[in-house]
């Protein structure tokens, strides 16, 4: 990166994104005005506490297993910009009768409906966070068949369990990210609206931007082997409902990349993004954009022009995110939006 040109205008306005068009810049040693300068912000993460909803019933242990093994993918976000806290709970409120290959003591070990499993959780001052992560979401499948998973994590959340078993996990200040777990629809009581508008009270005013909810779970059963639907794998309606609502990350369970799912769960539930939309149509040809008052080429590969659902938008690569607070310039001239002339590629 080069430092921008010294006459670029600067332009403050409400977190994430601002727009002026009051830009000039400085290109290939010749002064030009251009007809629009974006800013924008990246989120300032802060404290993030994420309460990880396990579903525990009898066709879960794959997937226990894959989610175990993608720590380090799910923190990728998290390392170095967030204060984290990782609570896992399971999908069962009551637990069943002993039976089949779950004897009475795999029954009685079941935390209690919106007990935090362990009775602790995971921050980034963990230095064994890992293996720990790796214990706590490996819940068993002794659980109920009746998943409750929505009705569990508010129970978690709230008291009398926020305030006695699960004291000190919930944070006043901390944004807060719920990542829902499951091969089968969710059977909790109450219905998707009253389950958001009961996480957003959590957070008052502001849940809006500091609450969201994620669902691994069964978008679409044509998705899954048959294997995974003789094991009782059905479409999850409800959690995704509330994924969408809320601004969270849906994907696929019964996808054999938990790799890159667990990684998109990371970026929605630290707050980091890596799209950045224009206020205005550019000439592609025409875009600069800077990182804290340093211009970026589009050479790069830090960042590229591209259309997001039809809007023009600068994309930065997963690996070269703008950090925490910084500020993102984009300057150009309004043209067509065409991304074939973006840094002289093609589509």
């Amino acid at each position: 990166m080069r430092p921008l040109a010294p006459d670029l205008p600067r332009h403050l306005s409400a977190l994430f994104i601002a727009s002026a068009i009051l830009g000039g810049c400085q290109s290939d040693n010749t002064l030009s005005k251009l007809d629009a300068d974006d800013a924008f912000f990246q989120a300032e993460a802060g404290e993030v506490d994420v309460l990880l909803v396990v579903d525990n019933s009898g066709s879960m242990q794959p997937y226990q297993e894959k989610l175990s093994t993608n720590f380090e993918n799910f923190l990728e976000y998290f390392t170095g910009y967030v204060d984290y806290r990782i609570g896992v709970v399971t999908s069962t409120i009551e637990n069943p009768p002993a039976q089949g290959a779950c004897t009475q003591a795999q029954i009685d070990a079941i935390p209690d409906g919106g007990a935090l499993v362990g009775g602790t959780w995971i921050s980034d001052e963990d230095a064994d966070g890992a293996e720990r992560f790796a214990e706590l979401v490996q819940v068993g499948t002794c659980g109920a068949g009746y998943e409750m998973g929505l009705e569990t994590a508010l129970l978690a959340l709230t008291p009398p369990m926020s305030a006695d078993a699960n004291a000190g996990f919930l944070r006043e200040e901390a944004y807060l990210s719920i990542i829902f777990v499951s091969d089968e629809e969710d059977s909790s009581p109450g219905t998707t609206n009253e389950y958001i508008n009961a996480f957003r009270d959590l957070k008052g005013v502001t849940a809006r931007d500091v609450f969201n909810a994620s669902a691994l779970v069964v978008t679409n059963e044509s998705d899954c082997t048959d294997e995974q639907l003789d094991a009782g794998a059905s479409q999850n309606i409800r959690m995704v409902d509330v994924a969408d609502q809320t601004n969270g990350v849906v994907g696929s369970i019964c996808s054999g990349d938990f790799a890159t799912i667990v990684t998109e769960l990371s970026l929605a539930s630290s707050r980091l993004t890596d799209t950045f939309y224009l206020s205005q149509t550019p000439d592609a040809g025409s875009l600069i954009v800077g990182v804290d008052e340093e211009e970026v080429d589009c050479s790069d590969g830090m960042w590229e022009y591209t259309r997001v659902e039809g809007r023009p938008a600068i994309v930065f690569s997963r690996d070269q995110l703008p950090p925490p607070g910084a500020r993102i310039t984009a300057s150009y001239d309004y043209g067509d939006g065409d991304p074939t002339g973006y840094c002289g590629g093609g589509e």
